[in-house]
């Protein structure tokens, strides 16, 4: 085996091994698993609600103005914003480990 050979084989061998580091650690698991099952169901409540009011039978609901717009733009623009703050909180998670 050349020299080029060997510094392929343990560039490869990094590449593909994981860190002395990592390891299952259950309750921080446990504990990010929790915390993403609670950004889920806001998001989830968020999103039904938001659907539900732009259903014709809550057309009366969705139809009320605030600051000269209807109740339902600002539901369904809810909808985005909680999704990129759950998407980020979740991101800042799984980073703490």
């Amino acid at each position: 085996m050349t020299t080029y050979e060997k510094s392929q084989a343990s560039r490869e061998e990094a590449a593909y091994s994981s860190p002395g580091s990592a390891g299952y650690d259950e309750s921080v698991i446990g504990r990010k698993l929790r915390a993403a099952i609670k950004l889920l169901a806001i998001f989830c409540t968020t999103y039904f609600v938001a659907a539900m009011i732009a259903t014709p039978e809550f057309r009366h609901i969705a139809q009320i103005e605030v600051l000269n717009l209807p109740l339902a733009f600002y539901t369904g623009i809810l909808v985005f914003v909680v999704g990129m703050v759950v998407t980020r909180m979740c991101l800042n998670q799984d980073q703490k480990s």
